[in-house]
């Protein structure tokens, strides 16, 4: 063997360096990307929850009496994220369809769930709706 053959080089050093500092970067890239997936997700979560909750709240009031139920709120607060929601009916014959849109904004824009449900006219006494995504 060679005298100079001991231990690592200063040049080998170096790139096992950048090597790992490099493999680091991408790893706080991916848990940055976590982060806001999981926000993203928690907030379309909400928005559904609230959504039908709101659908339960105009369901009961249309099948039950208008007067004892009153209308769900059109904004709502939670975790932080302001959530607008409309509401609409339409009505043929046979049955009721009522939307709810419930709107938030992120940093990427404005989002929006839709939900719906449809009430069959004749059997409403026993409760008979289809919870249905709108998009």
């Amino acid at each position: 063997m060679n005298k100079h053959s001991h231990g690592i080089s200063l040049i080998e050093a170096l790139i096992t360096l950048l090597v790992l500092s490099i493999g680091l970067l991408g790893l706080g890239q991916l848990q940055a990307r976590l982060w806001s997936s999981s926000a993203k997700l928690h907030a379309t979560s909400n928005a559904y929850l609230l959504g039908t909750e709101y659908l339960e709240i105009v369901s009961a009031r249309q099948m039950i009496a208008p007067d004892l139920i009153p209308d769900p709120p059109l904004q709502a607060l939670r975790g932080g994220t302001l959530y607008n929601s409309t509401v609409s009916f339409s009505a043929d014959e046979q049955l009721t369809e009522t939307q709810i849109h419930v709107e938030w904004e992120e940093r990427s824009g404005s989002e929006t769930v839709s939900l719906e449900v449809v009430t069959d006219i004749v059997s409403r006494a026993s409760d008979t709706r289809l919870l249905l995504p709108a998009d």
